[in-house]
């Protein structure tokens, strides 16, 4: 039965689902078409809210990219490779490396979503190199499930974001401590759940013998040489300087200084931009020099690809919806069914539509923060609740969206229709298990 509705998704997307760029543009033309119809924008106004709203994300887009670029430098080093090595040698049976993988990718993606995407990708790379047995599509699914839990983990951006001082909704929501989101009871039921569910669905899946798709393991061994040229010959002046490992090493303990003041100040308050810091102090101490980190930085700029070109695509989609006041309407129509003890529902609800079109967390929050928290006040619902409706929405999403699977696929080398026709079914298994948590937690 598993089988069968797996390969029916697979199918159905290899032979629907477009590349993600054409995806991107196809959205765009068809928000513009809707905002057209249901509301009093003209052409000319969607034209100009696209274009106004093209660079509204570079900031992010940029922060985005550094992410995955110093997340992949960090993972693509010896030190980090040899770990990834051992761990993967640790199952013996196809089945074991689905489920040992999927429960290392929680792992990762709990500790932060920028390096379950990277160490995730070479994590499924190297367990296809020891384990030739295992279908590919699948071990890159387990690689990337750890993405459903996004917002249960650490480097949630929302639940951090509404625990900050000087958020934009402060004055309406204040503070939110991590206590009612991550830490809740309602937060840690959904995670536990999913950590425990989805890999042992990620074994279910597994093709029948003979429908497995098998990778070649040597395709992978050009990327990132262990060792350096420069043992060869002898090094000039600026080679020497280059690769001086003392010169990484103070920049490693600079970096690490000013990491060690910023938590003594302002306790454990992870954002996005410490989180870059420290992939790239922890990235420059793996590697050992300035010259071997650069390299790596170098190779990883391809796994940033998609966000480069596309991100500015969904910023437009952004500017037509808020401009237009299409984001309102969808919103609106779900709100007026809501209650009090329907609220969380709907916002979740919501947020699963606005995913679609709107796939960045940060940006998601600013689009539905400003219309749901009048609402939910109005109906005595707590702040959290909202924000974890709308989080959980946007984290369940996740495991099928194109955008966020733009990295992974670079890394592993597999087609993006591949991934999501088998991402399909724990998408609706996460669902399942996301709005039971909300209905059992209120």
């Amino acid at each position: 039965m598993i089988n069968k509705l797996l390969m029916f998704f697979v199918k159905f997307m290899r032979n629907y689902l477009p590349n993600p760029f054409t995806l991107a543009w196809l959205i765009t033309v068809f928000v513009a078409i809707v905002a057209l119809v249901s509301t009093p924008s003209k052409p000319s106004d969607l034209v100009n809210y696209w274009g106004d709203g093209l660079f509204g994300l570079l900031p992010f887009a940029m922060q985005m990219s550094l992410i995955l670029i110093t997340g992949y430098a960090l993972a693509a080093s010896n030190v980090v490779k040899k770990v990834l090595i051992k761990l993967v040698k640790i199952p013996r049976t196809p089945k074991q490396t689905i489920l040992f993988v999927a429960i290392i990718s929680m792992v990762l993606y709990f500790l932060n979503w920028g390096l379950g995407l990277v160490a995730g990708g070479l994590l499924a790379r190297e367990a296809a190199k020891q384990h030739k047995d295992v279908d590919f599509r699948l071990l890159v699914t387990a690689a990337f499930s750890g993405i459903i839990i996004t917002h249960g983990g650490l480097s949630a951006s929302i639940p951090l974001l509404i625990n900050t001082e000087g958020h934009f909704a402060q004055d309406q929501m204040g503070l939110v401590p991590l206590t009612q989101t991550i830490f809740g009871a309602q937060s840690l039921f959904i995670t536990i759940s999913l950590i425990i569910v989805i890999p042992l669905l990620c074994v279910l899946m597994m093709p029948k013998k003979g429908q497995e798709v098998l990778v070649d393991g040597s395709l992978f061994d050009e990327e990132i040489a262990a060792s350096s040229e420069f043992g060869l010959k002898k090094l000039t002046i600026s080679e020497k300087i280059d690769n001086s490992k003392i010169l990484g090493l103070t920049l490693g303990v600079v970096g690490l200084i000013y990491l060690i003041y910023y938590f003594f100040n302002n306790g454990f308050n992870l954002n996005i931009n410490t989180i870059i810091i420290i992939f790239i102090v922890l990235g420059v101490l793996a590697h050992g020099s300035l010259m071997e980190y650069s390299k790596a930085v170098t190779k990883g700029t391809s796994t940033a690809a998609g966000i480069i070109l596309q991100f500015p695509f969904y910023a437009g989609i952004m500017g037509i919806m808020h401009e237009s006041g299409l984001v309102m309407n969808i919103s609106d129509w779900l709100l007026s069914l809501a209650t009090y003890e329907t609220f969380e529902l709907f916002s979740y609800f919501s947020s699963l539509i606005i995913s679609v079109f709107v796939p960045s967390a940060g940006g998601h929050w600013a689009v539905q923060a400003p219309f749901m928290l009048p609402a939910a006040e109005t109906l005595g619902v707590e702040p959290w609740k909202v924000a974890m409706g709308v989080a959980w929405g946007e984290s369940i999403w996740n495991i099928i969206c194109p955008f966020w699977a733009l990295p992974l696929i670079a890394i592993a080398k597999i087609d993006l229709r591949d991934l999501i026709g088998f991402s399909v079914l724990l998408f609706i298994v996460g669902n399942i298990i996301a709005i039971t948590g909300i209905l059992l937690f209120q």
